[in-house]
């Protein structure tokens, strides 16, 4: 479940996950146009046609795709702790298929937590008037293309439900909820929210519909919230906390120099001390934690099945780890030494036994289906090199993994654990990289990785159908990105001097997709037919 917390504060215990989005960290190529020529879409491309003329800060697309929120007449936002081209701006709404633009909300803040869309249906929140030093805002919401309306003031952060058009949102510290679209209902007994998450129970299943932390972020209180609406406490002083699928959950409470963790639901427990860091199987059925930690040595990784006392140790000095998505397998990092973020691969699970692939590894992820490894391992093997390396994990005990790049930057599995796409062949300090793949139980003797795209920046995977690449390219000229759609070993150009981060496949079967223009002469919000 998605953890809904105040943007602008990052919670105790947050750490970098292994499992890179998509794309990892991505890149430039040369892609100019000549001086004198009109810029425009790249020839023989999917040419996209303007829905909002006039410069654009942001795109947003609803989950169906029939909607935009677009942010523009912006004003740069100053202040010591905010990112660079932070802005307040008007929001507009406008129809994927074109038509007018709805002015929504004005002076809304360009931090992530400005401007939501619901997972389900076309529900858009959005935070006016912010207040940068209280970091409050107006909680406006729009269904469907409706009328804008006002839920609440001085709200300090909103998010929705998984799944769902239920809003959730802090107002002067009270927790609201806005079920469907219908009027705000304060939950009682529940005031100073700091975060929450959304558990089961929120949508019928076993298990809490709510986990609230309320209070400082040094000693707060936790609360359940069951599926009746009643809030119950569980903890003072409490640290991280985490939902199951199933309906368990655990938590970090104070003790001593330390956190305690605890396991509540069908079984309670408490499970280990000096606890770094904790994860439920994406089944719910078992948890992983770091424990036993102390000043200057890393914590055991330890794994218990929630239903069924007892746990074992996988490995030691573990600094990260990441479940599989789709089993019951994990991967970590042991041995693990904190300044470089280095340590020796490894993986296991609850039908697996533990294992260790390489040393010096900075990066792994795990196939979905829980089959394969891939890591980044700095080897000296014929001078320095970064190498991509995967292993088969149901290969007989001794199998080794196999390389399959040299001088790799960046790699992802496919979301169907098919492919092993990565970038190799870096330039300008890796800033333009060539895309290649390889299928997930590797090369065939003899067989070549495919090509995807050449001196790419970035690939990110379609949500609705793994096979589909959106592919950019940084441009020379300017900070902006030219897009690319690759599906099939086919590569459409689509669209130049596009803004970084706003391009978008949009539902419900990315047959289009949306962009902002930021040169001069064609600026503006478009969307391109993709080609069949």
């Amino acid at each position: 479940m998605d953890r809904l917390r105040p943007a602008h504060r990052r919670p105790r215990g947050s750490r970098r996950g292994l499992t890179r989005a998509a794309a990892l960290a991505l890149a430039l190529a040369a892609a100019g146009c000549p001086a004198k020529q009109e810029p425009g879409a790249a020839a023989g491309s999917a040419a996209g046609r303007a829905v909002l003329r006039g410069p654009v800060r942001a795109v947003k697309a609803s989950a169906d795709g029939a909607w935009l929120a677009v942010l523009e007449g912006c004003n740069e936002a100053r202040g010591q702790f905010l990112p660079p081209r932070t802005a307040s701006c008007d929001v507009r709404l406008v129809p994927s298929a074109g038509g007018d633009a709805r002015r929504v909300a004005g002076a809304v803040t360009t931090l992530p937590h400005g401007l939501l869309w619901s997972p389900a249906g076309a529900t858009l929140a959005a935070l006016g008037e912010y207040d940068y030093p209280t970091a409050r805002g107006t909680l406006v919401v729009v269904r469907a293309g409706g009328a804008p309306r006002t839920l609440g003031t001085a709200v300090s952060f909103a998010g929705f439900a998984p799944g769902t058009e239920d809003l959730l949102f802090v107002a002067d510290g009270r927790l609201l909820v806005s079920r469907g679209g219908g009027e705000p209902e304060p939950v009682a007994g529940l005031d100073r929210v700091g975060s929450l998450e959304p558990g089961p129970g929120w949508s019928g299943g076993e298990g809490p519909a709510l986990l609230v932390r309320q209070g400082a972020s040094a000693g707060a209180a936790l609360s359940v919230v069951g599926a009746d609406g009643r809030a119950r406490r569980v903890a003072e002083r409490s640290g991280d906390y985490a939902i199951a699928p199933g309906g368990a959950y655990a938590y970090t409470v104070q003790d001593g120099g330390g956190y305690a963790l605890h396991l509540a639901g069908p079984r309670q427990a408490v499970l280990g001390k000096e606890v770094q860091a904790f994860a439920f199987s994406r089944d719910g059925r078992a948890l992983a934690f770091l424990a036993d930690a102390t000043p200057g040595k890393q914590g055991d990784l330890h794994l218990a099945l929630v239903a069924k006392p007892g746990d074992a140790v996988l490995a030691r000095e573990v600094g990260e780890l990441c479940w599989a998505q789709r089993a019951p397998r994990l991967a970590w990092l042991e041995r693990f030494d904190a300044r470089v973020r280095s340590g020796t691969a490894g993986a296991g699970g609850l039908d697996l036994p533990s294992r260790t692939y390489g040393a010096n590894v900075t990066d792994l992820e795990l196939s979905a289906d829980g089959k394969r490894l891939a890591f980044l391992q700095h080897t000296t093997r014929g001078g320095y090199s970064v190498d991509l390396m995967l292993a088969q994990l149901d290969a007989p005990p001794g199998t080794a993994a196999v390389q399959v790049a040299q001088g790799a930057f960046g790699f992802s599995f496919s979301p169907d654990a098919r492919w092993l796409y990565y970038r190799t062949r870096c330039v300008r300090n890796g800033e333009g990289c060539d895309v290649e793949r390889v299928p997930a139980e590797g090369l065939a003797p003899g067989a070549k990785p495919e090509r995807v795209a050449d001196g790419a920046k970035s690939f990110e995977y379609d949500p609705r159908d793994p096979g589909r690449l959106l592919v950019t390219w940084q441009r020379m000229d300017r900070d902006a990105l030219d897009v690319g759609v690759w599906k099939d070993g086919k590569l459409t150009r689509v669209d130049t001097y596009v803004l970084p981060g706003s391009a978008q496949l949009l539902g419900p079967d990315s047959r289009r997709l949306v962009y902002a223009v930021l040169h001069e002469k064609r600026q503006g919000a478009y969307v391109a037919e993709l080609p069949r």
